[in-house]
This record gives C-alpha cells, structure tokens and sequence, in this order.
C-alpha cells in the first residue's frame, strides 16, 4: 500500500510500482497526496498504472519521438505532421508536460486559429495531428487517456464542387496548347488523381484496348522532390476503362510527346521532366480556364468525372471502383447528393415500360390519375 509522509514544504506518497520497484512522488497539499495514493493503487489493481514520469515529458521531446515512430509512414503523411507541429502546435504547446495537457485549453487553442482567420478545414488538421501524437502517448503507455477524445473540433466549411458540363470540358481541353491537352481530356474521362496522371507510365496504357493501369503515384514533397508510391489503399490500384475519343487523343499524344521507353512518363514538361502542380497552374491551367471562360480546380475535373457518370446513369458501386474509393460508403457520402438528379429519369423509364407491357397485354387505356 502506498504511504504518506510529511515533508519540508508537502508531503511525500511512497509506493511500489507493478514491478516491486520504489517509487516516490511530491505533493504540496496533503489532499492531493491521498488523492494520488488512492489512484496509484487502484491503477496498479486494474493494471493501468503507468509511471508518472512518462506524463511529465514536455510535450516538444515527444513529438520527436512520435515522428521517430512514424518514419514507416507516407512522405506526404510524416511531411504533413512535421509541419503542423512545427508551426501550430509546439508554438502553443511544446513547453507542457504530457500530463498537464488538458481538453478546454486544446479546445481555446483551435478557436483561437479559427479566430485568426485559419480555414475550418486547416484548424481541423492541426486537431488531427495533435490528436494522433497524444493518442501514440497512450498506446505507448505514457498516457493514460487522451485529452483530445474530449474536444469538440470545429466543422469543417465543405468547398462546394465545380462541375462542368460536356461543352465546358470541351472548351477547357482545347484551350490548352498540345502537349496537355491529352491530360486534361484523360482527366475528366477517367476521373483520375493529379498525382496519378502524372506518375502515369507508357506501359500502362493500353490505347487499342483503352485501358489505363493505375498502379502509382508520383508525389512531389515539400523540398521538390519526388517520389513514388502505391496507392494508400487496394482499391486504388485499378484498370480503367476510357472512350474510344479519349484513347486516340491520348494514342496521338504518346506518339508526340512520351518518349518510346516502356517505363517513360505519359505526361512531361516541355524539358521532358515530371510535370510540377504549380507550375502547371500558373503557366497552363490558369490561363486555360480563363479562355474557355469557367471557374475550376483541378481536382474538380474528378468530381466533374463523377457527375458525368452518373448523368449517364453509371451504377455507385461502378464508380466507386473507377474512381479507387476504398468502399461504396466513400462513393456515397461525397457524391450521394448527385444522384437524386436521376430519379424523374428513373421513372420515365419506369413509364416507357409500363407503357410497352401494358400495350403487349391489349391494356390501351390510359389508368385514371
């Protein structure tokens, strides 16, 4: 049983920890001693006593220790946390303990950026961020509970998409110079990831049979270099299916612009070299969706993939596999509102077949309303 004795300045709970070894712990008021004693034998009866040490641990020096652990991450993902810890939350919180870290201030902390005029959505990230570093705290058994399970995040303002329509995605693919009109054109047919179209190699493409593989993504880091990599998830690695107007465009491009090498990129700058995002958008996208007069991302070319689809009454489940959704639930949750725009189609077709079968009945007469 742990003990309690006074002591210059508090009082001192002496106890043994689950492997019989002598531990001591300072308190300056005796009501926090009984408290801590209390705790420290009910812990080590459940086994949950961790050693108080661990949540003294400011809150910088773990954070090292997390990104040590996370070193078997994406690039992109170790990139992410990295640069949210360095700039939102070591500046607030690096100097405090693991264990004084509690959920109202975490809590102030992201109305405080969302006050200063952050993005929902950025706010929303660094919670993520923290909320994973504490969360390893605890299965590393330096915590015992993580205050972020009690933190209300903020929610997050959805962009609302741009969708083109068919004489838009015309205008747009046009009004880039040659050697990108492929890609923008295989972009809204396929539905497929920046990242993906750019690390998309000659191999992969079948034009004759129109198919493009995706097996890869080329992803550019925060220091411009590049690296591969599958998929995050078995779904995305995928074969897809393109028109037979996108295959000759795409047929015709390859004969121009890739060089012949099994292993050769599609699409390249004019240097032949990976093709970067911004400089793309700067010197090609941009100014392409000005002359052809609409308002875009280049993510919302997917998007706009999507909505094309289903205007042509493509199946969920269809998509969700074109576009290497990790489950039918992804596919729904993002473009769910979409499909509600085919219910009148569904029941016109409904109409056109209860017309023909009645008609094969001899039934000509129209049912009263």
């Amino acid at each position: 049983m742990a003990s309690i004795d006074k002591r210059s300045g508090g009082y001192r709970v002496r106890y043994r920890d689950p492997l019989g070894r002598q531990r001591t712990r300072q308190f300056r008021r005796k009501t926090d001693a009984d408290r801590f004693a209390r705790e420290v034998e009910v812990d080590k009866n459940r086994g949950a006593w961790i050693d108080p040490r661990s949540a003294d641990m400011p809150l910088s020096e773990w954070g090292e220790t997390f990104m040590s652990l996370a070193r078997s991450l994406a690039p992109t993902t170790q990139e992410t946390y990295r640069r949210d810890l360095d700039r939102y939350v070591l500046p607030r919180f690096g100097a405090r303990r693991l264990g004084h870290l509690g959920a109202e201030e975490i809590e102030q902390w992201l109305n405080d950026e969302l006050a200063s005029g952050l993005a929902s959505s950025s706010v929303h990230r660094h919670y993520r961020t923290l909320r994973r570093v504490l969360q390893t705290a605890v299965e590393k058994d330096r915590l015992q509970k993580n205050p972020c399970d009690r933190v209300r995040p903020p929610k997050v303002t959805t962009r609302k998409m741009a969708v083109l329509d068919w004489p838009q995605c015309v205008a747009l693919a046009e009004a880039h110079s040659d050697r990108y009109r492929a890609l923008i054109y295989l972009a809204l047919d396929s539905g497929m990831r920046w990242s993906e179209l750019t690390g998309l190699r000659r191999d992969h493409v079948e034009v004759e049979r129109r198919k493009v593989r995706v097996t890869e993504q080329l992803v550019q880091l925060a220091d411009r270099s590049r690296v591969r990599r599958v998929p995050k998830t078995s779904a995305g690695v995928r074969s897809i299916t393109i028109s037979a107007t996108t295959a000759a465009i795409l047929g015709q491009h390859l004969e121009l612009y890739a060089e012949p090498k099994a292993d050769a990129l599609v699409f390249t700058n004019g240097a032949g070299a990976p093709i970067t995002h911004s400089s793309f958008q700067t010197h090609h996208f941009k100014p392409a969706l000005a002359a052809a007069g609409v308002t875009s991302r280049f993510h919302d070319l997917r998007h706009t993939s999507v909505a094309l689809a289903i205007s042509a009454g493509a199946h969920p489940k269809a998509i969700q596999v074109r576009m290497g959704h990790s489950s039918i639930t992804v596919t729904l949750d993002r473009y769910g509102h979409l499909f509600p725009e085919l219910d009148e189609a569904i029941a016109d077709a409904f109409d056109e077949r209860w017309l023909a079968a009645r008609s094969a009945a001899g039934i000509h007469s129209a049912p009263a309303p």
